[in-house]
């Protein structure tokens, strides 16, 4: 079956999401790197808790863990797997989530806004017809592929 122009698109989207989320977890190490001193210091003079550090260390690894989770799925959805649509759906719900407690909780910054815009194309793209079209007819001809290995 051929690919879609919109399949490509979103391959491209999906890939592009990858690489924003790589570079923010790159500009959160660098800043992180050069204001670290200064965190420890504190942290050992007693006038900062522990908890900014915890913090800083899981937003930095929820970004490498979206990016690294989004390039795999778009290697998936590059190569018409089934099983990368769900996840790209699933893990795009997972963003839309993280973003709107940012978002409710007052601590979203531009990274969350575009982040949370990029998240809603996504999903408006997996959800249209050819895609999922797309996708399902790659796994009814895998199952056929499998059903006449059996035989």
């Amino acid at each position: 079956m051929k690919r879609p122009r919109l399949v490509l698109i979103l391959i491209l989207l999906y890939f592009g999401q990858g690489a924003m989320f790589l570079t923010y977890f790159g500009l959160y190490i660098l800043n992180g790197l050069t204001d670290f001193d200064g965190m420890i210091v504190e942290i050992l003079r007693g006038t900062r808790g522990l908890q900014g550090l915890i913090s800083v260390t899981l937003l930095t690894s929820t970004w490498l863990v979206l990016g690294l989770a989004s390039v795999v799925i778009g290697v998936g959805l590059r190569r018409g797997r089934a099983w990368a649509w769900t996840a790209a759906i699933t893990l795009e719900g997972a963003i839309l989530i993280l973003s709107l407690e940012a978002y409710f909780n007052r601590r979203a910054d531009a990274a969350f806004y575009v982040a949370m815009a990029v998240a809603i194309a996504l999903v408006l793209l997996l959800n249209q017809r050819e895609a999922q079209v797309y996708y399902r007819a790659n796994r009814a001809s895998l199952e056929g592929q499998v059903g006449k290995r059996e035989e």
